[in-house]
């Protein structure tokens, strides 16, 4: 007695319609087989599971032993519309659609939609915390919050994040050593555990989560700067503490006012978190400097909520640092004045380009003593002292 015509299972049905994209097979073809546009018939299938070797051994392409072993297998079935399934199946054309042809027709199909939907809309993206005491105050960064952070708008790399923490109370920011102790120890770490494995490429996107003294996050982004593909975060207060961008208040902009020419001493002001008067800055540097300032039309610590309003602050510092270059020389002698967000913070530290803009001083005010330098950048102290 003749075997039976071979079954094909729902379940292998539908391995070839997930490979196929569903779409035809045919070689060039690529029709979406799901819905009809000119009925409105959204939810019709209109496709056909062809055998390569078909089910039945009588059949177009058949085989005594392999239509049976093959009729379930879905390496033996192609996804076709309804006008190339009656083309393969022509009998007088099986000449043509051999069990060779139909079979690299299945494989070139496969392969490109394999191709097209491997490629991610996402890179995936490393964590990179760095958190310190900030004067009383013990900080932390929390990896579910930066987690909750970083996949709105990337994949995660892996589940450990590099972690660089500042020491603790015992050592305040305060101390005389505090900074070129700290500073060394953020150098050193991100370079072995962050410069390491960009450079051999095991890092695509570095997602930035810092809460520190304003200097050692100006540093934070000097170290970061040749990492073009990173995405800084900011710890915000309302309405819940989050690091994810609310991207939800009014937009903030930005503006610049130039200083006089004249000088080679010169102060740049980042007034963001709060406005800061020009006699606060000559009392540390003197009458004789010329005063630039980068300013936000609002103040306050938590005007900073859009994350495209940070772009377009990235973007005004990049213009100034030339321009003080183009106005005042590269040799100037640059003192920077931040009341500044710590997002913004770390971006001014990556804008800056040691072979295009001159080096820096980084002063931080505290309430007994007002503005104290803290940091250099780029200046021939900072980097002797590296």
């Amino acid at each position: 007695m003749p075997k039976r015509r071979g079954n094909t299972r729902d379940t292998t049905k539908m391995v070839v319609w997930g490979r196929a994209g569903g779409r035809c097979q045919y070689r060039n073809c690529n029709e979406r087989l799901d819905g009809d546009l000119v009925s409105g018939n959204l939810a019709r299938n209109k496709s056909y599971v062809a055998h390569i070797v078909a089910a039945d051994p009588g059949g177009e392409r058949g085989d005594p032993v392999l239509s049976f072993e093959l009729a379930d297998d879905p390496e033996n079935l192609m996804l076709m519309c309804d006008a190339h399934h009656r083309e393969i199946d022509d009998t007088e054309k099986l000449n043509i659609y051999t069990v060779e042809i139909l079979r690299e027709m299945k494989r070139e199909h496969e392969m490109r939609v394999d191709q097209l939907l491997s490629i991610r809309t996402a890179k995936k993206s490393k964590i990179l915390q760095v958190s310190a005491p900030i004067g009383e105050n013990e900080t932390a960064v929390s990896f579910d919050d930066c987690t909750y952070a970083v996949t709105s708008e990337s994949i995660l790399a892996d589940r450990v994040p590099v972690e660089i923490k500042i020491r603790g109370m015992r050592h305040k920011d305060t101390d005389p050593d505090y900074y070129n102790t700290e500073i060394s120890n953020l150098r050193s770490r991100f370079d072995r555990e962050i410069r390491g494995q960009y450079e051999d490429g095991l890092i695509e996107h570095l997602s930035v989560f810092g809460l520190a003294p304003i200097p050692i996050l100006m540093e934070l982004g000097r170290l970061i700067s040749d990492i073009s593909d990173a995405t800084v975060f900011m710890r915000h207060r309302e309405p819940k503490p989050q690091w994810a961008w609310p991207n939800d208040g009014p937009s903030l902009s930005f503006s610049r006012s130039k200083g006089p020419a004249e000088s080679n001493k010169v102060a740049l002001k980042l007034s963001v978190s709060a406005d800061i008067n020009d006699e606060r800055v000559n009392q540390v540097l003197g009458d004789d400097v010329s005063i630039w300032e980068i300013r936000s039309n609002r103040f306050g610590t938590g005007v900073l909520r859009n994350h495209s309003d940070l772009t377009g602050y990235r973007l005004l510092v990049g213009r100034v640092f030339d321009e003080i270059r183009e106005q005042h020389g590269k040799e100037a002698e640059l003192s920077v004045f931040p009341a500044i967000p710590i997002a913004c913070a770390i971006e001014f530290g990556r804008v800056w380009q040691p072979k295009a803009h001159p080096g820096f001083r980084i002063f931080d005010e505290t309430q007994a003593k007002g503005f104290i330098k803290r940091h250099e950048i780029g200046t021939m102290l900072s980097t002797s002292s590296r």
